[in-house]
């Protein structure tokens, strides 16, 4: 079954008919999550809709409260309001708290949850990476926050980039992090390389010398749907890469189980984005 045109596009906050869930953004657009979930519910019989909504930088809380209003009962969260969203809540899980950082919320008694970091983890399984393989995070915002925090709670050695030396050190200290913050990203002793940034996305390349890296190492963006220039030159220079669609899938069939408490259709959900 073909996918609404619907789906495929954004609607401002302020103009969200109702629905039941919804993904925030902005951008927002190109984001394959109402596809993933309509079609587990589709697959399971459900009669719910899940958008597309656009939300500028400040607006989160005014967003939120107005879709809890029109009747919604969740959203995910994603760049770049992933850490701005925390504010509006009245409580969240331990690991959200921890790295300021929510990407899942129940609307009704604004709750919220981070299922970047299991999602991720999932994901990196499949890599069969061991956990001492040091690795590189480029980025501090929501979503890097999540993967640091996770790769140093399972024993990775770690070390992080980020264009503001300052943002990456302010992020380590409040996650409770010890890990090297680098002034420019250095690939020698980096078994897998993280892109947590926006530069995919954005179209901007970063500032990388791929001539020195670990045999084997593994470059994965967490961005999907767009190949860019960072998995593109990490392939060029015989990096295994991975993007960012099998987190999406992985965290998005964990925030369909904290809201319905019901198994999420995992193939159904592979099937819709691939």
């Amino acid at each position: 079954m073909g996918v609404p045109q619907e789906l495929n596009e954004a609607v401002g906050w302020y103009d969200a008919p109702e629905a039941d869930y919804a993904v925030i953004g902005d951008p927002v657009a190109h984001s394959l999550s109402p596809r993933m979930h309509v079609a587990a519910y589709r697959e399971l019989g459900l009669d719910l809709r899940y958008l597309a909504v656009r939300v500028r930088a400040g607006s989160v809380g005014k967003a939120l409260e107005h879709l809890r209003g029109l009747g919604y009962k969740g959203a995910n969260v994603t760049l770049p309001h992933k850490e701005e969203a925390i504010g509006w809540l009245e409580t969240c899980d331990d690991f959200a708290r921890r790295v300021r950082a929510v990407n899942t919320i129940r609307l009704e008694d604004r709750y919220g949850f981070n299922t970047d970091a299991p999602g991720f983890l999932q994901t990196l399984d499949l890599l069969n990476l061991s956990s001492n393989t040091p690795a590189l995070v480029l980025g501090a915002g929501g979503a890097a926050r999540a993967v640091v925090a996770a790769l140093a709670d399972e024993g990775h050695p770690m070390r992080v980039w980020s264009r503001t030396r300052e943002r990456a050190e302010r992020m380590l200290e409040e996650i409770e992090v010890d890990a090297f913050v680098l002034d420019a990203p250095e690939l020698t002793e980096a078994g897998l390389i993280v892109n947590a940034t926006s530069a995919t996305l954005a179209g901007e390349p970063l500032p990388i010398s791929w001539e020195h890296v670990m045999p084997g190492a593994v470059a994965y963006d967490l961005a999907y749907g767009v190949r860019g220039r960072f998995l593109l030159d990490a392939e060029a220079h015989g990096l295994r890469t991975v993007d960012g669609l099998g987190m999406l899938v992985m965290q998005g069939a964990l925030s369909f189980e904290w809201w319905l408490d019901q198994a999420a259709p995992h193939q159904a959900m592979w099937e819709a984005v691939r």
